[in-house]
């Protein structure tokens, strides 16, 4: 809504301008103030479209108000009539000196007053109108002032930020311009540099000869070049990575005048890398004393695994087999029936500890893998499956038997026996086979059962499948430098193969 404001000390004044103002200009909005202080804070507020002020007024004039609303960016837009009993010449240059644009001497003509304040309306619109206007010139302007800046200035507020600097180098590969940002990375300044120095010269550090003649066979077939990354000195000496991108330019008539490019500063980024491979290397290193850990400390366990069975055999197990044989031969003698029928059982339960501790000594150490070898072994092994579980069983493996090293064939032997556990226990499989083969150099073992299967995901981390027995082979295999593959599904079986390196003497 359109508004006017009246300044004036004196109330009747104000009423009689007001009804004035309302009778002329029945559609906008009357603001009326009977101090300086009070009117100023009103335009600041409502920003009127002009303003009636009164000259003579305390504390603060007429003069002092126009000037203050006239300095201020907010204000200094709306016109002023001043409205004033002064008739004095002194006082109407003054008035229009202070920033003022008419002045109504009291008593004032109805008409005059009306005539006035509609050019001061006028004036308003008009200029509104034209400061909108140019406000959305200067809009555009500085849009299509940013649209068409300069490359080189554009460019060098992203390169100032990004530490990187631009660079034209002439046929001999000597410098006609290089942005000032190279003085932040370099050292050198843009005066140090043009005409001065060359390409090769300024930076590419004197050890590092590979990229350098890299760069320099680029350059001399006049190639395009992206991402090459060179170590530098500075002005200091300091080492510096840059990567440097160009391409070649040739003139109007097709001949080649230089390079264009960037060298974009890396060394942060190289620095954090070089400590990183130096992060990896520490921990490959310690992964790899600690697999060799692992496959001595698995050796020590079959070693002591040796002794146990051993000791079982020799003396734990000869022990109840001479029990077994002293109180069977009570049995000959004329004892009661009720002794004998204690003996009897006495002497069955010892049988049972003696083809107990026998199972227990063969899944300790069995002597037949030492013996008879890989293949006769886990075929014992899937013998014992069939009469303990019921489950039949299958062994394909080629005739020709296939040589290992001890620690080799204990090793592979145990990693079988945990899967052929895995399947007594989750699979609920009918059907068992283990097919043993060897293609080139590695050892293929793979097991196979017609059990209920899994979802088996690619990657995923073997611990997360319930159990560690997989875990176990995976880990039992990098040891060994070996492989292991998972083919299940669900209701559809499993077949997981291991392949492990034959060490070749």
């Amino acid at each position: 809504m359109n508004k006017i404001l009246v300044i004036d000390d004196n109330l009747n004044n104000l009423e009689y301008i007001s009804e004035i103002l309302k009778i002329d200009f029945p559609k906008y909005q009357m603001f009326l103030s009977q101090s300086g202080i009070e009117g100023i804070e009103i335009a600041k507020r409502e920003l009127p479209d002009t303003i009636l002020l009164d000259i003579l007024m305390p504390v603060m004039d007429g003069f002092e108000v126009c000037n203050i609303l006239k300095n201020d960016n907010f204000t200094k837009h709306i016109p002023i009539v001043f409205l004033s009993a002064l008739n004095e010449m002194s006082s109407r240059i003054k008035g229009l000196n202070v920033g003022a644009d008419a002045y109504i001497s009291k008593p004032f003509n109805r008409a005059e007053l009306e005539a006035q304040v509609k050019v001061m309306l006028r004036i308003k619109f008009a200029e509104d109108l034209l400061r909108k206007r140019n406000e959305n010139l200067e809009i555009l302007i500085k849009k299509k002032t940013a649209d068409f800046d300069t490359t080189e200035n554009r460019y060098l507020k992203v390169s100032e930020y990004a530490l990187e600097y631009f660079w034209q180098v002439d046929q001999n590969m000597h410098f006609t311009y290089v942005s000032p940002v190279i003085e932040r990375i370099l050292g050198f300044s843009s005066d140090e540099i043009i005409g001065k120095k060359s390409l090769f010269d300024l930076y590419i550090y004197h050890k590092n000869t590979e990229s350098k003649k890299e760069l320099e066979d680029i350059f001399a077939r006049r190639e395009n070049f992206k991402g090459n990354e060179v170590l530098c000195l500075n002005k200091d000496g300091d080492k510096i990575w840059l990567s440097i991108s160009g391409f070649p330019y040739f003139d109007d008539n097709n001949t080649f005048s230089g390079y264009i490019g960037v060298n974009h500063d890396i060394t942060r980024r190289r620095i954090a890398e070089e400590a990183n491979k130096e992060h990896l290397k520490k921990i490959n290193e310690y992964q790899k004393k600690l697999k060799k850990l692992y496959y001595e400390l698995t050796i020590a366990e079959e070693k002591e695994r040796r002794k146990i069975a051993e000791y079982m055999h020799d003396g734990f197990g000869q022990t109840i087999s001479i029990a077994a044989i002293k109180l069977s031969s009570i049995s000959s003698m004329e004892v009661s029936p009720e002794i004998n029928m204690l003996v009897q059982e006495s002497a069955e339960l010892l049988r049972n500890a003696i083809r107990e501790s026998r199972t227990l000594v063969y899944d300790l150490f069995p002597p037949i893998l030492y013996e008879f070898g890989l293949v006769a072994a886990i075929k014992w092994k899937l013998e014992q499956i069939e009469k303990k579980f019921g489950i039949s069983t299958i062994l394909r493996a080629e005739e020709n038997p296939i040589e290992l090293n001890s620690d080799l064939k204990i090793l592979i032997f145990r990693m079988v026996s945990e899967l052929l556990n895995n399947i007594l226990k989750h699979a609920e499989a009918g059907l068992i086979i283990i097919e043993i083969r060897r293609k080139q150099d590695n050892f293929l073992v793979s097991v196979i059962d017609d059990g209920k299967g899994f979802d088996y995901i690619k990657g995923k981390i073997f611990s997360e499948f319930g159990g560690f027995g997989l875990f176990s082979i995976s880990e039992r295999l990098g040891v060994l430098q070996g492989t292991i593959e998972i083919d299940s599904e669900l209701t559809k079986g499993t077949k997981i193969t291991l392949t492990v390196p034959i060490k070749i003497d």
